[in-house]
């Protein structure tokens, strides 16, 4: 009897193979549902900024410059790089007014002003491997909204980086 049962104890490799195999799809389960709700979430902080944070760093800028930005290139002398682009510009300047220097996914957005339309353009980019379709979520997004001059899809980029132009009136 002591026999039979040390030769029943423990588990066959069958077994083991398929409860690994098991939790092994779990976990890839999970890992594709993480990513996924990881580029909703950043999906949701992008269109925020874009909406909101902008729109208010401009506002900002023109409550302190007598309504207008048509100063917003003349640079400081003691001016500090805050986005890391290698020059003080007008990212810089909207970064002062509490715009965070990077997109969601990190990467560097870059701002420039037409003094003769009087409008800000800011080219905000997206790289990896959903960055189309994040880049098309965030156009759907920002489609009809009223402080915005124009939305234009940037086109996609070698490497696989696209981008999205938005353009604000600043008069």
């Amino acid at each position: 009897m002591r026999n039979k049962l040390k030769q029943n104890a423990g588990f066959t490799l069958v077994e083991l193979i398929a409860v690994v195999a098991i939790i092994s799809m779990i976990a890839v389960y999970v890992t594709i549902e993480i990513n996924q709700s990881s580029d909703d979430a950043k999906v949701g902080l992008a269109t925020a900024f874009l909406t909101s944070n902008v729109p208010s760093a401009i506002s900002s800028y023109r409550a302190r410059h007598m309504a207008n930005c048509r100063s917003i290139t003349n640079y400081p002398d003691d001016a500090v790089d805050l986005n890391g682009d290698g020059d003080y510009d007008v990212a810089d300047v909207l970064i002062e007014r509490g715009l965070a220097p990077t997109t969601p996914w990190g990467d560097t957005w870059v701002a420039e002003y037409s003094d003769e339309t009087r409008e800000i353009t800011i080219r905000f980019p997206f790289n990896g491997t959903n960055a189309e379709v994040v880049r098309d979520d965030i156009l759907v997004n920002l489609t009809n909204r009223p402080q915005m001059v124009s939305v234009e899809d940037g086109g996609s980029q070698a490497g696989g980086a696209t981008s999205l132009t938005v353009v604000y009136s600043c008069s």
